[in-house]
Parts: structure tokens; C-alpha cells; sequence
């Protein structure tokens, strides 16, 4: 297999997400509850989006970038199975924050002039501040970039600031790259992430009963494999001519030359006995 993840051919069909459209279609018309038909709707009208851009080449299904026109830093929308619609997560119309953004700046609500305001002195200034409070939430990556180049300007870097600014810039237009604002801090970690003691865990654990396709499993790799590998030995042993049950094993061993049963799943020469 070639490690360049650049050269392997798309490995997914259309079939797949034709079928996941058609069960998100079945779900949209026939689901006695309103939010879900809603919810199957919106799922429907993505899968719609991959198919369409699988059919005009836009999307390459198995590469590192899939959709034509985004660099890998890009956060793309992406349905079950890991098929990329051709969305940015950070695209689409204009946030209420952005509009608000850009009345208090007192530049059009547009990204592009939100970008370019940023890269000011008032612009650098209302991202420390909200670097300073931290009443600021990220919902995409892209939402961090302006406070990242932000904090690089501050810390000296300006040669960093720079490159991210040049990457960014082409893109400054369709993405959001403004923190989206909020009331309060960052949480606390502590307080945002869901722990449990020991016991808890080995209470779950101990509760937790075996899977039947597993053990089924188990039962075909530890039983059944090695009693085959055993009916094969056997086999060999006493077959003739195609014929079964020829020869008596180990009835008459200095006819016989030295043989030992193969290893399991491994090509071997072996000799029959002499006539």
C-alpha cells in the first residue's frame, strides 16, 4: 500500500451515499415525529450535496484534501461515514455576531472588510481584549485564527502573524474568522469534562454483559479453527492417491519420512510415504 494518502484512489462508491439519501428521504415522509422528519430533511438535502459533488468532480472521496479549492486546515461539513458535503463548517451566510461586529467597527457586514478591520490597531486592540477577559467562544477552528494571529502580534511574533495572515487572506471572504462573543470566561476544564471514580467504572464495567457475536467469534478462533487445522493433520496423514484412510498413521513409521503437520495459514512441501 502506498503511505501517500495523496495517491490512493477514491475507494467510496456512489452507491453508499444513494442509500443513506434514500433512508433520510423514506424518514422525511413517513416519521410520526415533526423534528425528526426536520432533522432527516436537513440530512437528506447534505447527502444530496456529496452525490452532487462526487458526479462533477468537486469532491475526491479518499484524499486528504476532498474538496477541490480548500487546503487540509480548512474544517469541512461532513455526514456519516466520513463523506465531505463540499460545505466549510465556517462558511455560510452571515452570523448575527458578524453583523454585529461590523456596525460597532463601523465597517460593512461583510467578512472581508471584518478581516481587514482586525488587522488595524482598534482590530488588534478588541482581540486582546477578548483574549484578556476570555468572553469569547469557538465553535469551528476558524473561529480562532484572528485571536491566534492576534496573540502572536502581542508576543513578538510578528513573522508568524504574517504567514497566517497570507494563508488566511484568500479565504477571508467565505469563512469566519471571528471569535464568536460570549457573557461569560472559558469553563473551568474541571468543571466541562464528565469524570468518574474507579468504582464507578468497574461497576459499569462488571455490568456490562457479553457480546454474542463476539463470543461467537472467540468461540470459531479458540475451538473450532484448531480442531480444522487437527481434521487436516489427520487427513494428510492417512490419504493416498486422493484416496482417505490409506494409510494408518504412525502404523509403520520407518516407511515413513520425517514429516510434521504444517503451521496454520502457511504454504508447505510435504512428502507422502513411500509405497
Amino acid at each position: 500500500m502506498n503511505d501517500n494518502a495523496e495517491q490512493q484512489p477514491p475507494t467510496a462508491a456512489p452507491s453508499s451515499p444513494q442509500a443513506q439519501l434514500a433512508r433520510a428521504f423514506v424518514t422525511a415522509l413517513t416519521h410520526e415525529d415533526a423534528g425528526t422528519r426536520h432533522r432527516a430533511e436537513v440530512r437528506g438535502q447534505r447527502w444530496r450535496k456529496v452525490l452532487g459533488g462526487m458526479a462533477s468532480g468537486r469532491l475526491s472521496v479518499g484524499s486528504r484534501t476532498p474538496v477541490d479549492g480548500f487546503p487540509p486546515w480548512v474544517t469541512l461539513e461532513v455526514v456519516r461515514g466520513g463523506f465531505a458535503t463540499g460545505t466549510a463548517g465556517a462558511s455560510g451566510p452571515l452570523q448575527a455576531y458578524e453583523r454585529e461586529a461590523a456596525q460597532g467597527f463601523g465597517v460593512p457586514a461583510e467578512r472581508r472588510a471584518l478581516f481587514a478591520h482586525c488587522l488595524t490597531e482598534p482590530g488588534l486592540a478588541w482581540l486582546w481584549d477578548r483574549l484578556d477577559s476570555g468572553h469569547y467562544e469557538i465553535g469551528v477552528p476558524e473561529e480562532a485564527a484572528l485571536l491566534t494571529m492576534a496573540w502572536l502580534v502581542r508576543h513578538g511574533q510578528t513573522g508568524a502573524a504574517l504567514d497566517l495572515v497570507a494563508e488566511l487572506e484568500p479565504f477571508a471572504d467565505r469563512l469566519r474568522f471571528l471569535p464568536r462573543p460570549a457573557d461569560g470566561s472559558v469553563p473551568d476544564a474541571t468543571a466541562a469534562v464528565h469524570r468518574h471514580t474507579v468504582s464507578d467504572a468497574v461497576g459499569t464495567l462488571a455490568r456490562r454483559r457479553p457480546n454474542a457475536a463476539v463470543e461467537t467469534q472467540r468461540e470459531a478462533l479458540a475451538v473450532w479453527q484448531p480442531f480444522g487445522d487437527e481434521l487436516l493433520v489427520h487427513w494428510l496423514r492417512t490419504a493416498r492417491d486422493g484416496r482417505d484412510l490409506e494409510l494408518v498413521p504412525d502404523a509403520e513409521p520407518s516407511r515413513c519420512r520425517s514429516w510434521s503437520p504444517p503451521p496454520p495459514r502457511r504454504r508447505t512441501t510435504m512428502r507422502r510415504c513411500a509405497r
